[in-house]
């Protein structure tokens, strides 16, 4: 149903491409070519230089998250695009960075379970959808994945503006396991942004806890802090 709705306002009222202005989808494909491919070799939880989007060895020795792979720095068109996503209900922004964070993944083969970090039900209820939902199940339908909601929020922590060691603390103590097989399985996490990894890191220990075999990641993008 909604994506009827929204096949039928993009004809009534099509949206504007967020890079170049020109009516179309919201980024066009010349933008987007352009906007995503720029994501930084670090590793995701320290910002130590790595290759192939793995968390360094120093790292790796403290969580069960194996790779992070990030579509673009959270800068230019793709932070207007996630903002608009997440603070100005731009829904149908979910689309293009779906496509985006695809584009950024190496062949994982068909049996995947793509699970997102859950937003906080605040959130969720101020916007209307939970963007990360949206984006693995985008995901999910285009590479022929299972999208399952593994994961359960237990707290409204809010993270933006919150120190990396604030992060950390609220991130340990975010999530609890939802029910449902994942012995054995491998399990790629999505989310919108990841500044520290710390949350993406506190999920991949819940789902590694409850038997699955490997945990990677994918984010549209990759937020430094100064």
């Amino acid at each position: 149903m909604t994506s009827l709705l929204e096949r039928t306002i993009s004809i009534i009222a099509p949206h504007r491409c967020f890079s170049c202005s020109k009516e179309s989808n919201i980024l066009c494909a010349a933008c987007a070519s352009q906007g995503f491919g720029d994501a930084p070799e670090v590793c995701a939880l320290c910002n130590r230089p790595t290759a192939d989007a793995k968390v360094c060895k120093g790292c790796a020795s403290q969580t069960a998250l194996r790779h992070v792979w990030m579509a673009s720095e959270y800068d230019g068109v793709v932070k207007r695009l996630i903002r608009a996503y997440k603070f100005d209900r731009v829904r149908a922004a979910y689309k293009p960075l779906a496509a985006g964070m695809i584009e950024a993944l190496p062949y994982l083969g068909t049996d995947i379970i793509v699970v997102h970090i859950p937003t906080a039900p605040e959130r969720v209820r101020q916007r209307g959808y939970d963007q990360a939902r949206l984006l693995a199940r985008e995901i999910a339908q285009r590479q022929g994945w299972q999208h399952r909601s593994l994961l359960r929020r237990v707290h409204n922590d809010r993270q933006v503006g919150a120190s990396r060691a604030q992060r950390l603390r609220q991130a340990q103590r975010a999530f609890i396991y939802g029910g449902g097989d994942v012995a054995g399985k491998c399990i790629l996490l999505v989310d919108d942004v990841t500044t520290s990894g710390a949350t993406l890191a506190a999920a991949a220990e819940v789902l590694a806890a409850a038997g699955a075999m490997r945990v990677d990641a994918v984010v549209a993008a990759k937020h430094t802090l100064e």
